[in-house]
């Protein structure tokens, strides 16, 4: 009923084989528990057809499943925090497929519209969501046929000191690096696909744009010094291949100003999966 739209994209890293493996991200379950309903959540991402979410999740999974693919989900998961959504999560994706996980902002939220996006907020839900999730939310790494996918929380649009020391560790063994986050960094190409050109989206922001927001969306978003040096230190690395991100809802591939390709895929809630082949 629900149509999987799958996009093709090959990465080049300087690998003896390939490696393949489909991202998803943006899912967005979103089942109410009966005691508790969120029209707006309903609205969103179920539409006018119930279990929407699950249904396009399961068919993105079987897609894994079939093809023998990893998944590298990059966040959003869940829409908001119930009972049938954990109980979702439970039952599909742990049991079923290898996954790596990125933390996307909805990962963290008890009820939509709630999230304030501050790490008060986060650290006081992240215990409720990480059991059922079998990747280190804060950051993570793994190597598959010599690639090192790896990563790291940036949900909030910030990136710590402890992270980026994290990374250089990665950086260390001396394997190619897709880095995988919820949130991509500012670039034309995102910020032009877009509606209205909203670029609070994403992770460094510049001054100029940030101006036209309100006073508390200018203070989730503003980089901080940390966050700044992150970005620097990211896209001038070169064994830092391709960032793999989501959360806008929207297919883009660019190259940020250093020339590091930066991928968004759009929210599997809506269809879309890639399966990306690194060579």
């Amino acid at each position: 009923m629900y149509k999987l739209n799958v996009i093709k994209t090959t990465v080049r890293a300087g690998l003896e084989k390939p490696v393949k493996f489909l991202h998803m991200t943006d899912t967005h379950i979103a089942l109410d528990d009966p005691e508790r309903f969120s029209g707006r959540a309903a609205g969103c991402f179920e539409g006018q057809h119930t279990g929407r979410t699950v249904e396009l999740f399961k068919s993105a999974l079987r897609y894994a499943k079939s093809n023998n693919l990893t998944v590298v989900h990059t966040g959003d998961l869940i829409d908001f925090f119930s009972k049938n959504n954990f109980k979702a999560v439970e039952e599909l994706f742990p049991k079923n497929i290898d996954y790596i996980y990125a933390a996307g902002n909805h990962d963290f939220c008890h009820w939509v519209g709630e999230a304030k996006e501050d790490y008060e907020y986060k650290w006081n839900n992240i215990k409720v969501i990480a059991p059922y999730i079998k990747s280190n939310l804060y950051f993570d790494s793994r190597v598959i046929g010599g690639l090192n996918i790896v990563t790291m929380d940036d949900s909030y649009y910030m990136i710590s000191d402890g992270q980026i020391e994290m990374l250089k560790a990665e950086v260390a063994k001396g394997y190619p690096i897709l880095l995988c986050m919820h949130v991509p960094f500012y670039g034309p190409s995102c910020r032009e696909s877009i509606e209205g050109g909203t670029v609070e989206l994403q992770v460094g922001i510049p001054e100029n744009y940030l101006a036209n927001y309100p006073e508390e969306r200018q203070r989730q978003t503003r980089p901080d010094e940390a966050t700044l040096r992150a970005i620097s230190y990211i896209k001038n690395e070169p064994m830092i291949k391709a960032l793999i991100t989501g959360h806008i809802h929207r297919n883009v591939e660019e190259r940020l100003d250093s020339g590091l390709l930066q991928i968004a895929t759009g929210g599997t809630f809506d269809g879309y999966v890639r399966e990306i082949t690194v060579i």
